[in-house]
Parts: structure tokens; C-alpha cells; sequence
């Protein structure tokens, strides 16, 4: 692997059930054993992660080393840990939560060998950076029927989703809408045109949404955390979101329009708005790490208590801390707390 991991795993869990809905693996074992495996070991594999309730703390998008997260005793004494990955050399790992809802969470999980040592920076650093593309396509994916895909021409099935895509240009102007977002633009609400460019009743969701647009058709690779999950705010009706997938034109399937940029995703949210937390993603492009570690400032925890917590090294929670300083401007914690007071309302 480009990383150096052993293996890699994509997973999707139950936490109602503890069962995997969707299971890829590969690496140095033949995948239907290792997806096998996990099948086998579910409740094992949770256990060894901390359990439920400590997954549903871990940052979406951020990588955790297990070895750091979960106190030693637990690992050696995992039935997972002892009958399957020691036995093929597999000490440690790093898991990214990728997709968190009430009741299922998405993750990969990249295993290292003995015999390359422990888990290093750089490592951690290249899946740091890997991970909101990764989140980008999962979430996504989730949005087709793949038998309507296997059926349908790649233009076919856009048309057919109840969900809304528009094809916009890096002027966020609009060259295409299938038709459930024709008529979410007709009705405007909850995206609407303003000027030819696509945008919603918020000004703040706007500029943000345009900014990422932009930012997909300059650059992919520096997109980053910007258009995953952009929060609609709405008075009435159920809570909305938008997904900003960077679209390569000279790769681009046949049927669509050439000079599309971005495709825009509009979907039912896992659950409603969070404030301030929303708020903090769309004005300051924090990552959803960064946040955590804000929120867990303001609460008045220490940077110990918040490594712990999140399961990592302290060193982690003062880059992102200073990642956080820098992004908002503010230069104290109180200042932190000020902010997080003021976003309190939608802006």
C-alpha cells in the first residue's frame, strides 16, 4: 500500500445490532478471508476499538491509532487481537470514522505489520489528508442504487435519484439539474438560482457553498473537508444537506454536459442542524476534528483530558488547537468561547 499499511479495510456497522452491512478489504490475505473474518469478529472488533460509545467520540475524518486510544489491557485480552491479527503480525492499526448516523457508522481501518515498526507521523499525516475524499465518495455512493446504475447509463441514473443534482460550472452557474432538483428550483427551497449561479436562502450557506465549488473545480486535491455535508438552514421542513463532488471533465461520462465543474448532491441529513458546530464548518472550514477539539475547549476541558478522550496523543490535540486559532483569528481560549456564544443562532 502507498502507506505502508499491511491491510485496509471499509467497513459499515450496525450499532443496534453490531452487524457490517458493507465489508471491502485488501491486503496480504485473500479478501474473502479477510472479509470473512470481520464478519465473524464483529463484536470483537467494536470491543477492541473501545465500544460503541467510544467510536461515537472518535473526530469523523480524523485518524486514531488504536494503540494510543485503548488502554493496553483491552487489546491483549480482544479475542480478535489474539486469534486472528497477532498470529499474522498485524500489532496495531488506525481507524477514520468516515460516516456517523444514529444507528450505522462507516470506517476504514489500516492495519500495520510487526516487521514495519510502530505506526509513524507521516503515516497518519498521508490518511489525515486521504480521509474527506474518501468520506466525499462513501457518502455519495450512498446516495445510488447500484442495481439501477448496473442497469443505467451513468446520466440515466442521475435522472432517476429522488434525491437533487445540479451540474454547475466553477461559477457555481448551472449547466444541468435532474428532476428532483428542477423542481426543488422551481419551488425555490431549498436551492434556488440567483443570477444564473446556484444558492440557497442563506447568504452565509451560499458563500460557502460557492467556495467549495470553486475550490473543486481548481484544485481536487485541496478540497479537503469544504462541500461534505453543507448544512441548508430551513425554518420549516426536515433538515437538508449538500455534497460537492469535483467532477474531471476529460473523464466525464458520455451524455453529460462537458463544462460541468461540480456536481451537487442535495440529500436528507442524518439529523437536524447542529449549532455551533455547523456553523464553525461552513465560516471557518474546520475539519470535523478541529471542531471536536473546539467544542471540548470550550467545555473547559484540558488538552490531556481531550487527548484521553479522543484517543489522541497530545501533540495531535495542540496542531489541531493551533489549526483552530488560526482559522477563527482568535488568540485565547475565552476567545474561543466568545465565538462559539455568538453562533449560537443561524447566520
Amino acid at each position: 500500500m502507498e502507506f505502508g499499511f499491511a491491510t485496509a479495510v471499509l467497513s459499515a456497522y450496525s450499532l443496534t445490532n453490531t452487524k457490517i452491512g458493507v465489508n471491502a478489504a485488501s491486503g496480504t490475505d485473500p479478501v474473502p478471508t479477510m472479509t470473512g473474518t470481520a464478519v465473524e469478529y464483529v463484536a470483537d472488533i467494536v470491543e477492541l476499538w473501545g465500544g460503541i460509545e467510544r467510536i461515537r467520540q472518535y473526530p469523523l475524518g480524523e485518524p486514531i491509532i488504536r494503540s494510543q486510544a485503548v488502554p493496553e489491557d483491552i487489546i491483549l485480552g480482544n479475542r480478535y487481537h489474539r486469534e486472528w491479527a497477532l498470529p499474522k503480525g498485524l500489532f496495531d492499526a488506525v481507524g477514520v470514522a468516515l460516516v456517523r448516523e444514529k444507528t450505522m457508522i462507516g470506517n476504514a481501518t489500516f492495519s500495520q505489520h510487526e516487521s514495519d515498526g510502530a505506526i509513524e507521523d507521516a503515516q497518519v499525516s498521508g490518511l489525515r489528508i486521504l480521509a474527506p475524499h474518501i468520506r466525499r465518495a462513501v457518502i455519495i455512493s450512498n446516495l445510488f442504487d447500484m442495481k439501477t446504475v448496473e442497469a443505467a447509463t451513468f446520466s440515466a441514473t442521475v435522472e432517476a435519484l429522488t434525491a437533487g443534482v445540479v451540474l454547475t460550472d466553477e461559477d457555481s452557474k448551472i449547466v444541468h439539474a435532474n428532476a428532483a432538483a428542477e423542481a426543488m428550483l422551481a419551488a425555490g427551497d431549498p436551492v434556488l438560482t440567483r443570477h444564473g449561479r446556484i444558492a440557497v436562502q442563506s447568504a452565509a450557506t451560499t458563500a460557502s457553498l460557492q467556495s467549495a465549488i470553486a475550490q473543486a473545480a481548481k484544485d481536487e486535491a485541496a478540497l479537503g473537508q469544504k462541500g461534505i455535508g453543507i448544512p441548508i438552514p430551513r425554518p420549516d421542513g426536515a433538515p437538508l444537506v449538500i455534497h460537492v463532488l469535483p467532477l474531471r471533465r476529460g473523464h466525464m461520462r458520455a451524455g453529460l454536459v462537458q463544462r460541468a465543474a461540480a456536481a451537487l448532491f442535495v440529500a436528507s441529513a442524518s439529523g437536524p442542524p447542529q449549532l455551533p458546530h455547523d456553523a464553525l464548518v461552513q465560516l471557518y472550514d474546520l475539519t470535523p476534528a478541529e471542531v471536536r477539539i473546539f467544542e471540548l475547549i470550550c467545555e473547559g476541558q484540558t488538552r490531556d483530558a481531550i487527548s484521553s478522550q479522543l484517543g489522541v496523543s497530545v501533540s495531535t490535540v495542540k496542531t489541531h488547537l493551533f489549526h483552530v486559532f488560526e482559522k477563527t483569528g482568535c488568540r485565547r481560549q475565552v476567545d474561543l468561547v466568545r465565538l462559539a456564544k455568538s453562533l449560537t443562532f443561524p447566520v
